[in-house]
């Protein structure tokens, strides 16, 4: 059997890069290297049960990821503006790993994006929409095959952000 393509998967150990991994390694035609800052966590720990190479790896470190793309065929990019609430260094993690895609030859790129909202009438500026739209912009600037998925709301948003009562009630 010819080996498996080997896809790096950052966000690992959140909701959707968690998702993309186990889908990949049930489709068993793929290798997963899932990325993640924390290798002690409980997600890393629960995809190596899963028999991905979890490896440590942090958008904000040009050289590292550089590091964690070496080999890969495809690459999963979510970013998380709620970590830091600061548009510009998400637009600057996108591009780190654009670049380091490019430099890599990376065959194809998913990002996890989102529509810019700028003149569209919206309230205000909504930064972890547009800075997503901005790396978008950037990738297909530089030139790299990819595909951009749009998931504006998880249902599980009314779990994580609109608790209830232990029995499910307000």
């Amino acid at each position: 059997m010819a080996s498996k393509k080997l896809i790096t998967v950052f966000g690992a150990t959140g909701a959707q890069g968690g998702a993309v991994v186990r889908a990949l390694l049930q489709n068993q035609s793929f290798a997963v290297r899932a990325v993640t800052r924390n290798l002690d966590g409980n997600g890393a720990r629960e995809l190596k049960k899963l028999k991905a190479e979890v490896v440590k790896g942090d958008t904000d470190d040009k050289d590292g990821v550089k590091k964690v793309l070496s080999g890969a065929f495809g690459c999963f990019l979510v970013t998380n503006f709620l970590e830091h609430f600061d548009m510009n260094r998400e637009i600057q993690q996108g591009k780190n790993v654009a670049d380091a895609c490019k430099a890599a030859g990376i065959k194809h790129l998913v990002f996890s994006g989102l529509d810019n909202t700028e003149g569209s009438g919206a309230a205000g500026p909504v930064h972890h929409f547009d800075g997503k739209a901005k790396i978008e912009d950037y990738i297909e600037q530089i030139g790299i095959s990819y595909t951009s998925t749009r998931v504006s709301f998880y249902n599980e948003n009314f779990l994580n952000f609109n608790p209830s009562t232990e029995d499910g009630r307000k």
